[in-house]
Order: structure tokens, then sequence, then C-alpha cells
């Protein structure tokens, strides 16, 4: 008998919900994580195998993979990043902003990241050796070897393919810029490579 009572309150919360106004602000609930703030980011980051932090990077790649859904013009907002990318880019930020809220910095990384993102599907390629290996998007591979042409460490055609020559010119670009070495366009090398 109470699970049946369960069920009809349930049943009439959500058919009731339907009926209730929408907010004519653009504001929205915010679940668990995305209300906790940077200072709170900040003491969980100390542990990153804690739950705590765990759920923070959940929410972080949850909402942006979300966003790749309502963003105009994107298949994938964050083409090179993980969770160390999303970590460094949050600990960036809420060393300096210790009140705002997960979600406000999350939704500024929307922003931000547009001019970055795969507006298009594009074939995955794996690239690297038998030490270091990483998957990057056809696209970001042409962009990486456009950018590496303008820094003259690429000469050859831009055409997505990971090469022995663009192999050198990423080896090169790392070395230049004080990154681990090891030919493989992974994201501290894209980040430092391709962010506006």
């Amino acid at each position: 008998m109470k699970h049946f009572i369960f069920v009809a309150l349930a049943a009439g919360a959500l058919s009731n919900a339907s009926v209730t106004a929408q907010p004519t602000d653009n504001s929205f609930a915010v679940e668990g994580a995305g209300r906790l703030n940077c200072l709170a980011f900040n003491s969980a980051r100390e542990n990153k195998a804690s739950a705590e932090y765990q759920r923070m990077i959940g929410f972080v790649e949850g909402y942006l993979s979300a966003a790749n859904r309502y963003e105009p013009n994107t298949f994938d907002l964050t083409p090179w990043h993980n969770a160390a990318a999303f970590d460094i880019i949050l600990k960036s930020h809420c060393a300096a902003n210790t009140k705002d809220t997960l979600i406000s910095v999350v939704q500024r990384m929307v922003t931000g990241l547009r001019p970055i993102r795969v507006a298009q599907f594009s074939p995955m390629v794996e690239v690297g050796d038998d030490v270091h290996k990483t998957v990057v998007y056809e696209t970001i591979l042409r962009r990486s070897q456009a950018a590496l042409k303008l820094r003259g460490l690429y000469k050859g055609e831009e055409n997505g393919k990971f090469t022995p020559e663009t192999r050198n010119a990423i080896l090169a670009f790392q070395r230049q810029s004080s990154l681990e070495a090891t030919g493989v366009p992974d994201p501290a090398t894209l980040w430092t490579l391709l962010n506006p």
C-alpha cells in the first residue's frame, strides 16, 4: 500500500510539473556538485582521489558533454580536453575566485571554448608510438598542422594525417614550449598550440 501511495504522489508531482509556468529570466535548477563554490573545489582538489573531487570533475564533464547538444554548430566543445585539462582550468580560475560556483565557472568555460570547438563530425585518428599514444580528431590534427606551419615548424600538407613530418613538427614545438617532448598532440600540447 505504501508503494502505491508513493507512486501516486510521484505521478501527481510529474503531472503538476507540466502545468507550472517556466521562469522567464533563463534561470534553471542546478543539481549536486554544480552548487558548490571554488573554495570547496580548492579544498577537494587536495585529494584528487576523494569522492567530492571526482563528483566535481564529473559534473564539469557532464555539463560540457550536454553543451555539445545545445550549443549551435557544435559537435564537440572540448575536442582535446580531458579531466586533467578541466582540473587545470578550474584550478586557475578558482585560485582567484573562491566564491564563484562551479556552475558559473563551467558556463564561462562554454563561452570560452566556443572558438576551439569542432563544429561537425570528424573522424578520430590514433597517433603516437608504443610509448606515447593518444586519439585526436582529424580536424584538430589539420588545425595543428596549420598552427605549426605558421610557426615555421611544418612544411607539409594540412591533411589531418599523422605523418613523420607532423610528429617532428610537434616535437619541435614541444621543445620550444618546455612541454614533455613526445611528438604526440596531447591535451597540454594542443592547449598551448591552439588555445586562442
